[in-house]
């Protein structure tokens, strides 16, 4: 199977069923695949090869969905651009990738045609948006193809995206992902996760990341409608929860915390939702907790990299139900156990597995892990090696199998020749009541070589010193 296999089999299955909702906007599944048919297309039309790579620059939309699926219709390789990029980043990608064409909001058009002359293989640049625009536009584009289904024969082995990950170092690597790794990526969660079925779905996350490749699988998956939000706010979200009837979104904690403090929150119905799955990082307990209370709905969080694959791991739903020990507790700062269909060994410099409890660099071995780094074999062969992803986080395993990521392997901090991991301060700065958020970096320390430093913004209304802040953590923390 590939990706445009589901979309056209929701237009056979149920094909006035609603498909996708955006803003004052809905299609059936029909109606969406005869979009999504006449985009792939009029793509080859433009003389668009399969195997050849288009990116997009787009806020969310109900035409990003339709790129995703028409993308995959016409063997063409997605490549997402996260639209907050500087021009530098969005240069070198379309470069990097090879990018044949550039499919753009019309807000950035101006920046994709300042770009122009200095990139050297985008020959197409297709500006989509409610108003007409000049040269390619997306809306003409599909007036003018044809609505049947592409004649190109597409393999699950073949390329499906490549997606740039924002890098910490130098400039974002491209990672390849065919349509059966992702697809096996997508599996593991429905093995894992009870997701509710025929119920409406929401795209509140951007569409370039994991979590909008997820969402835009899993609405055929589950025979759902996809309602798509332009970008996310509180007061967005919570309107479309209620409006809507959402079942079912896909977050990161930071918007699981502004849903929680947003004012009008307890004054919308939100009997809808049944489960919430975020990632990224885990959630502090005593935020879990409160959006327990406002939410009255189910949690699960996901890891995963763009190497990994995606989903490998899983903090079900039990796993967020307390019961008043410490020790399930404890459990909500891990990020679960692997996944059924993914190994993952936690192993020290020299490859050799560490014991519980011990910290080592955290590896995978699953069907959905990427081929590599595009045209770059080296760090290709340093990433994979004999089968398995070394993901370059540190974490340790306990009694129970559960993972606990310390931090990046990259942005440990070393103090007086001990390592510090920045993710176990935030930690429990998270669970200080004044902090909304918190990030730990290490500073250039005369004596120690480095030292610790927290950057810590307060909650509304809310008062602490940092020297209260730093009582709390030298309480819970050693010296």
């Amino acid at each position: 199977m590939v990706h445009g296999d589901l979309v056209r089999s929701m237009a056979r299955r149920s094909p006035e069923a609603a498909a996708i909702v955006f803003e004052d906007r809905s299609f059936t599944w029909r109606q969406a695949n005869e979009r999504i048919n006449r985009l792939a297309n009029a793509l080859v039309a433009l003389g668009l090869a399969k195997g050849e790579r288009v990116a997009i620059l787009a806020q969310n939309s109900h035409r990003y969905a339709e790129i995703y699926f028409a993308l995959a219709k016409a063997g063409l390789v997605s490549v997402p651009i996260n639209w907050q990029n500087t021009p530098a980043d969005v240069a070198y990608i379309l470069d990097h990738s090879e990018a044949k064409a550039l499919v753009a909001d019309t807000q950035y058009l101006p920046l994709a045609r300042s770009l122009a002359p200095g990139l050297h293989s985008v020959k197409h640049l297709i500006g989509m948006g409610d108003e007409k625009s000049d040269g390619l536009d997306y809306e003409t584009l599909l007036e003018q193809a044809s609505p049947e289904e592409p004649a190109v024969q597409v393999s699950p082995d073949e390329l499906r995206a490549l997606v740039y990950p924002s890098g910490t170092t130098g400039m974002p690597k491209g990672c390849m992902t065919t349509h059966r790794q992702s697809l096996a990526s997508f599996a593991n969660l429905l093995i894992e996760i009870p997701v509710p079925m025929e119920k409406p779905q929401l795209m509140a996350v951007p569409f370039f990341t994991g979590f909008g490749a997820h969402l835009c699988l899993e609405a055929p998956y589950s025979r759902s409608t996809l309602v798509v939000l332009r970008r996310f706010t509180p007061k967005d979200v919570l309107a479309a929860i209620e409006r809507h009837r959402i079942a079912h979104m896909c977050v990161v904690p930071t918007m699981i915390t502004a849903l929680c403090e947003a004012p009008e929150v307890a004054a919308h119905d939100l009997g809808s939702l049944e489960l919430v799955v975020y990632g990224g990082s885990p959630i502090a307990p005593s935020v879990l907790k409160r959006a327990a209370q406002l939410l009255k709905c189910d949690f699960c969080q996901v890891f995963g990299t763009a190497e990994a694959g995606g989903l490998v791991a899983y903090l079900t739903p039990e796993d967020h139900r307390l019961d008043g020990s410490q020790a399930k507790e404890r459990r909500l700062l891990s990020t679960g156990r692997e996944a059924l269909y993914a190994e993952i060994r936690l192993v020290d410099d020299s490859g050799k597995e560490v014991a519980p409890y011990e910290l080592g660099e955290l590896i995978v071995r699953s069907e959905s892990s990427f081929s590599g780094y595009w045209k770059n074999p080296e760090q290709t062969a340093a990433t994979i090696r004999d089968g398995w992803v070394y993901c370059g986080d540190m974490a340790y395993r306990d009694a129970d199998g559960y993972i606990f990521i310390a931090d990046r392997k990259k942005e440990m901090i070393v103090s007086g020749g001990v390592n510090i991991y920045p993710a176990e301060i935030e930690a429990v700065l998270y669970a200080h009541p004044a902090v909304a958020q918190a990030a730990v970096i290490g500073v250039p320390d005369e004596r120690w070589g480095e030292a610790v430093k927290a950057l810590v913004e307060l909650k509304k209304g809310a008062r602490a010193t940092a020297e209260e802040i730093i009582d709390h953590c030298r309480e819970r923390l050693a010296a």
